[in-house]
């Protein structure tokens, strides 16, 4: 069971319901997520806060709650924005192509990629589908003059949070 209450009313909230003053608090959108939990009862408190990482863990430490990084998740809790999506990150690589403009790829990752790692599944997926001729993946990079940009899923729910709700 999860209790969702505003920031401001968090650390009374988990005082009155919860047995412990330890809360987490981890990175979401351009705030915080912070949960609370009781895992022998399955009961979590959890709110959002609109303020930056650092200002939300004074606040709760002045409070008297003891703060640690990360988020408390029930397992059988579904999260309806997220089903299915997960955190993921955007790999984008815009390249010296043969044509008038220059070429964009796009591809997703589960975890942080490195920009080889990109490169490497660009060349790979260019070479799958016959699109590259023979030549190395060193001969692949010097020639494509590749730009690599990967987006992580914090910046991707910012530029989310950016836009007026439609």
């Amino acid at each position: 069971m999860t209790l969702h209450v505003p920031f401001e009313q968090f650390p009374k909230t988990v005082e009155s319901m919860l047995q412990t003053k330890n809360v987490f608090v981890a990175p979401q959108g351009r705030g915080a997520l912070v949960t609370a939990a009781d895992s022998l009862k399955g009961f979590m408190i959890v709110c959002h806060a609109d303020l930056p990482v650092a200002q939300v863990k004074t606040k709760l430490t002045r409070s008297g709650l003891e703060v640690f990084e990360g988020a408390w998740k029930l397992s059988d809790e579904v999260d309806p924005d997220a089903e299915g999506r997960g955190d993921f990150y955007i790999a984008a690589v815009a390249y010296k192509s043969a044509d008038t403009m220059p070429g964009v790829w796009v591809d997703a990752h589960r975890t942080l990629p490195t920009q080889v790692q990109v490169l490497r599944a660009m060349y790979e997926e260019f070479r799958a589908t016959g699109e590259l001729p023979e030549v190395s993946f060193e001969e692949f990079v010097r020639l494509s003059e590749p730009n690599v940009v990967v987006v992580a899923p914090n910046e991707i729910q910012s530029f989310l949070d950016k836009k007026p709700e439609s």
